[in-house]
């Protein structure tokens, strides 16, 4: 094992490849439990108890507000980390409750202001990298080494996914297949920012398991080597 977590990236995706519609911060996601048959809600809340951390990037705060923590059940939430390379978080923010520890990772060039005001709400903060994103590797080693954390469950957005595959930082991928279609040209993919090709090789990947849940399809796939 390497020194960092084992992480697996967990996607909701519809049947035309999307997770949501483009939003505004603070517009409600159509693609929401409302939607979602409970057996999946309860899959993804045992994938996150399962965890030592979930980690997802600053979008996932901004436009949802997420807390991250189990919905339902026994056990301790695990870990909530969030990319945040600007430390752009709102100090209302609901994930700087006191429901589940968190880690804000920043780069550099965050203002200190805004991290001594993390640090006060109670988060822990990862300082790695310059500018608006942050370099994954070095944070995942700390997660690892500082926090304890063995395993880790990455929830988005595509950006994150995208830094995800491009620096080979993660051991398998877990899709949920949705019987909806969302529709339009400008709605989020999984995976964003730019194509892999032409600047290099597209990842591929072989399948590990798969199962059915009711109208609903569940794959785990590990990448291979290239």
């Amino acid at each position: 094992m390497k020194n960092r977590p084992f992480t697996f990236m967990l996607v909701a995706a519809s049947l035309d490849g999307k997770i949501s519609p483009r939003r505004r911060p603070g517009q409600a996601n159509p693609v929401g439990p409302e939607l979602i048959d409970d057996d999946i809600m309860r899959l993804h809340n045992s994938k996150r108890a399962g965890v030592d951390a979930v980690m997802v990037g600053l979008n996932c705060i901004l436009l949802d507000d997420a807390r991250l923590t189990l919905r339902e059940g026994e056990g301790r939430s695990p870990i909530r980390v969030v990319l945040d390379g600007l430390a752009e978080m709102p100090p209302a923010a609901r994930i700087l409750d006191r429901d589940a520890p968190t880690v804000v990772v920043v780069s550099k060039d965050a203002p200190p202001g805004r991290v001594r005001t993390l640090r006060d709400k109670g988060a822990d903060v990862i300082t790695s990298g310059r500018g608006r994103f942050v370099d994954l590797a070095p944070a995942m080693e700390e997660l690892w080494g500082r926090f304890g954390v063995s395993r880790l469950m990455v929830e988005g957005g595509g950006t994150v996914h995208r830094s995800m595959i491009s620096s080979g930082l993660y051991d398998e991928v877990h899709l949920i297949i949705c019987p909806f279609v969302i529709g339009g040209s400008r709605s989020i993919t999984p995976v964003d920012r730019w194509p892999f090709w032409p600047r290099g090789p597209i990842p591929r990947y072989s399948l590990a398991e798969s199962q059915v849940i009711g109208d609903y399809i569940y794959v785990v796939y590990r990448p291979i080597e290239a």
